[in-house]
C-alpha cells in the first residue's frame, strides 16, 4: 500500500513537472496577447487626438476651451475611479504618503504638457506635431543623462540626430506651406514634449508605489482641476461655445484622453516598458493617416522620409534602454 502511494505521489510531482511550464507559458502568452491589444488601442485613441483638436479649431475653439471641455468630459471618470479605489485602507495609506506628488506630477504632464501641445497645434500641422511630441524619448535621455549621470551611448547621440534630421525635413516642408509661425509653433511642441518628459522621469518611482491606475485617477483628476480653475480665471463665456465645438471637447475627453490612459495602464501591467513603447512607434502614422484623410492635410515623399527617420530613430534609443 505504501508503495503504492509512494507511486501515486511520484506520479502527480511527474504530471505537475510536466504541465506547469506549459500552464505558465499559456498563461504568459494570453498577458502578452492582452497587453499588446490594449497598448495598440491606446496608441489609436492617443494618436487621434490632434486630429480632434484641429476640428474643435476649426469648430471656433482657443486652447483653453478645448482643454477646458477635454477636462469636463474626463474629470468624472477619473474621480469615480479614485473614490472606488480609495474605499480600500492600503490604498488610502498610499495617498497619503504619495498622493501630493502624484498630484503635482499630474498636473505638470498632463496640464502644463497639454497646454502647450494643444497651443501648438494652433499654428502646425498635425503631422509635425505628432513628430514633435515623438521625440521626448530623447529629452528623457537628456533629463536621466543631467540629473541622474547616466550618459548616452554613441547609439543614442546618433538616434536621436537621426531624428532631428527627420523632423527638420518636416518642418522645412511645413516653413513652406504654412509660413513663419510654424517656428512658434513648433518651440511649443518642443516645449510640451521636454515638459512631459520631465513627468516621465518623475512619474516612474511612483507609479511603482501607487499602482498605474491610482496614479492615472490622481494625476489626471488633479490636472482636469487645474485646467478648470484656468477656465475660471481666464473668463472665458461658456455660453458662445457651439454645439458642434462642445461634441468634439466631449469625444477628445472620452475617447481621445479617458478610454488610452486606461488602456494604456492596463497594459503597463502585461508588457515590459520597451514592448509598451515599441508598440506607441506606431503613432506618427496613425495621425499623419488621419491627418491627411480626415483634415486634408498635405503628405509628400518628404513627409514620408522625415516620419520615417523619426521612428527609426525612437526605435533606436528603446532598444538601447532594454
Amino acid at each position: 500500500m505504501s508503495d503504492t502511494s509512494e507511486s501515486t505521489r511520484e506520479s502527480k510531482a511527474r504530471s505537475v513537472a510536466t504541465n506547469t511550464p506549459s500552464h505558465h507559458l499559456s498563461a504568459f502568452s494570453s498577458q502578452y496577447q492582452t497587453g499588446l491589444l490594449f497598448a495598440l488601442v491606446g496608441c489609436v485613441l492617443f494618436s487621434l487626438k490632434p486630429i480632434f483638436v484641429k476640428l474643435a479649431y476649426q469648430a471656433g475653439g482657443d486652447a483653453t476651451s478645448i482643454m477646458a471641455l477635454r477636462a469636463f468630459s474626463s474629470l468624472p471618470f477619473y474621480l469615480v475611479t479614485l473614490v472606488f479605489l480609495c474605499r480600500k485602507q492600503t490604498t488610502r495609506m498610499k495617498l497619503r504618503s504619495h498622493g501630493f506628488k502624484a498630484a503635482m506630477i499630474g498636473v505638470l504632464g498632463y496640464y502644463m504638457a497639454s497646454f502647450l501641445d494643444i497651443s501648438a497645434l494652433s499654428y502646425i500641422s498635425a503631422q509635425l506635431e505628432r513628430l514633435l511630441i515623438f521625440l521626448f524619448p530623447s529629452f528623457v535621455v537628456l533629463i536621466s543623462w543631467v540629473f541622474y549621470g547616466q550618459p548616452p551611448t554613441r547609439t543614442v547621440v546618433a538616434a536621436t540626430f537621426v531624428g532631428y534630421t527627420g523632423t527638420a525635413l518636416i518642418l522645412v516642408q511645413d516653413f513652406q506651406n504654412l509660413g513663419s509661425s510654424v517656428g512658434l509653433g513648433a518651440l511649443l511642441a518642443v516645449s510640451s514634449a521636454f515638459v512631459f518628459a520631465i513627468y516621465l522621469v518623475a512619474s516612474k518611482p511612483l507609479i511603482g508605489a501607487l499602482g498605474s491606475s491610482l496614479f492615472t485617477s490622481v494625476g489626471m483628476g488633479c490636472a482636469g482641476i487645474a485646467i478648470l480653475i484656468h477656465l475660471y480665471f481666464n473668463g472665458a463665456d461658456i455660453r458662445t461655445w457651439s454645439v458642434e465645438l462642445i461634441g468634439i471637447g466631449v469625444a477628445l475627453g472620452l475617447f481621445c484622453t479617458v478610454l488610452p490612459s486606461y488602456f494604456v495602464a492596463a497594459a503597463m501591467a502585461r508588457l515590459s516598458p520597451t514592448e509598451l513603447s515599441l508598440t506607441n512607434n506606431l503613432g506618427p502614422a496613425i495621425t499623419a493617416a488621419g491627418a491627411v484623410l480626415i483634415l486634408g492635410e498635405l503628405f509628400t515623399v518628404w513627409h514620408a522620409i522625415g516620419m520615417g527617420l523619426v521612428i527609426f530613430s525612437v526605435v533606436m534609443i528603446n532598444r538601447t534602454k532594454k
